[in-house]
């Protein structure tokens, strides 16, 4: 729907509705009034019939006194009366427009007040209204009750408010059409033009140009959108180059940002992060396929003496170069990672627990041949290795993690520069 039709059906919907609730609070009111002048009206009727009753009661002429229900019941059926009887002060029915009911004791709620009370007593029950007043004449002889319906009172209201939408729904029909056509002529038409210049312009037909109009709010808009096409025009021969320059050095920077995320910035192998997400992977893969893998944990030996007696850089050198040699030997499979300070981890898909023992203890021994020669160091440079495979090692990265992590540190208590398998499951 066009901005037309929504503003025709905005506007007219807020006014239908406005007078929809002022004409519901005015019927409601109304509604009140009917009712309480349709309860004292017949009021007034059973204090009337109460005098020509009590004259009956008194006289105890209590034939007389039926045949008048009677008479009185098929008189006013035409006014609402559908119940008319006539009690005694102990709720003894003595005359009653259902003849059946003669000599019986009421003992209702209704009943009770309306033969405690000196005054009018009325409740309003579903679709009728109950009223009983005293039938007096000197004295108290009786009480009158009666029920009348509310049927045609209700209806009435009802064609009252069918008549009341139905003025509605005309007045917010000519409302709609009044809009309509002056949106149209006022907004619909300018906007529209102004709609036809940003397509174009959109499509790249940068000479277009936006046509002036009266109104000053849109006078102005369409000022600013050809200074806008103007500047546009004047920077497209530049704009692609500068868009396919910029978006390389995006591609290159989320590149190296990628890198960097899961890279050690000191040994450039993968950090403890990427080494989590291996190993949740793999296991996650080993379970499927149930196919063994295995976990290195390495940890270089008196690292602390070479920091000590060469310096930081020296034991930064010392790390770098570590990272080569046990890289060396790897599969494209495998994944090596610092996991911190001078530890590593590896973790090797597909791999049973004798063959990461070798590949543990080549590591081993290309560490102590190749790092121990050129430099230096002040103790000779080993390392200690801990392997742990799924699944008999562990079912959990933690698990794994564990195991392979007391198995080096059994290799350290051994005397270090070994390879040490675990035992089984830890925790």
């Amino acid at each position: 729907m066009g901005i037309r039709g929504q503003l025709t059906l905005l506007v007219a919907a807020l006014v239908a509705i406005a007078l929809a609730v002022g004409a519901w609070v005015e019927v409601r009111r109304e509604r009140r009034e009917e009712l309480a002048e349709f309860r004292s009206r017949h009021e007034k009727t059973l204090q009337a019939i109460g005098v020509t009753v009590a004259v009956y009661v008194a006289q105890n002429d209590l034939g007389g006194l039926d045949t008048l229900v009677a008479q009185l019941t098929e008189a006013m059926a035409a006014r609402d009366l559908t119940e008319l009887v006539v009690l005694d002060d102990e709720g003894r029915v003595l005359a009653h427009s259902t003849p059946e009911l003669f000599n019986t004791v009421l003992t209702d709620d209704f009943t009770r007040e309306a033969l405690d009370s000196d005054g009018p007593v009325w409740a309003r029950e579903g679709r009728t209204y109950r009223i009983a007043v005293p039938a007096v004449s000197g004295i108290r002889w009786a009480t009158v009750s009666a029920r009348f319906s509310v049927d045609r009172l209700e209806a009435s209201f009802v064609r009252a408010r069918l008549r009341l939408a139905l003025a509605i729904l005309a007045l917010f029909g000519t409302l709609t059409l009044m809009l309509y056509v002056g949106l149209d002529r006022l907004v619909v038409r300018p906007v529209r033009a102004l709609q036809q210049a940003a397509r174009r312009m959109g499509e790249g037909h940068l000479a277009t140009r936006a046509p002036a109009l009266r109104s000053v709010e849109l006078a102005e808009l369409s000022e600013t959108m050809n200074k806008m096409a103007a500047a546009l025009q004047h920077e497209r021969e530049n704009l692609e180059h500068v868009v396919a320059e910029r978006t390389r050095e995006l591609q290159e920077l989320n590149a190296r940002l990628g890198r960097l995320a899961v890279t050690d910035g000191l040994t450039g192998v993968y950090n403890h992060r990427r080494f989590q997400e291996a190993i949740s992977a793999e296991l996650l893969r080993s379970e499927r396929h149930k196919r063994p893998m295995g976990v290195l944990m390495i940890d270089v030996d008196f690292f602390k003496k070479v920091n000590d007696a060469m310096g930081h850089p020296a034991g930064d050198e010392l790390l770098r170069r570590m990272a080569e040699v046990l890289s060396s030997d790897l599969r494209q499979t495998d994944l090596i990672a610092r996991y911190g300070g001078e530890e590593f981890a590896v973790v090797l898909p597909e791999t049973t627990k004798s063959e990461a023992l070798q590949v543990g203890e080549r590591m081993r021994v290309a560490v102590e041949e190749r790092i121990n020669q050129g430099t230096p160091w002040p103790t000779k440079v080993t390392v200690s290795i801990g392997v742990a495979t799924y699944p008999e090692d562990g079912k959990t990265t933690e698990q794994l993690i564990a195991s392979a992590d007391q198995a080096m540190y059994i290799a350290k208590r051994q005397g270090r520069n070994r390879v040490v398998g675990a035992r089984g499951v830890i925790g």
